[in-house]
């Protein structure tokens, strides 16, 4: 057997089994509730589908107009005096 029918073969061996489980899955109930609440097709037939979580999207850079001052401020240095109060050493 070739291997082109060998997967051909096997893709419609899974299709057959997604239907037969797909029907029995669908088409089964129950009479009272307590088997239903037992029943692990129904607990799965309820499960949530995970979701796929959302991707952040990234943005282009936006150019930014900066302000320039024409004027050139004198610049001046000027001492800051601190006055400390000067503790005792450690005893």
């Amino acid at each position: 057997m070739s291997k082109k029918t060998a997967i051909r073969v096997l893709a419609i061996t899974m299709m057959l089994a997604v239907c037969a489980l797909s029907t029995q899955a669908v088409g089964h109930w129950h009479d009272n509730p307590y088997e239903e609440a037992h029943c692990q097709i129904c607990h799965i037939g309820h499960a949530a589908v995970p979701q796929p979580a959302l991707q952040a999207e990234m943005q282009a850079p936006v150019p930014v107009a900066r302000f320039a001052p024409t004027e050139e401020s004198p610049r001046s240095l000027r001492s800051e005096r601190i006055f400390r109060i000067p503790r005792a050493p450690p005893a």
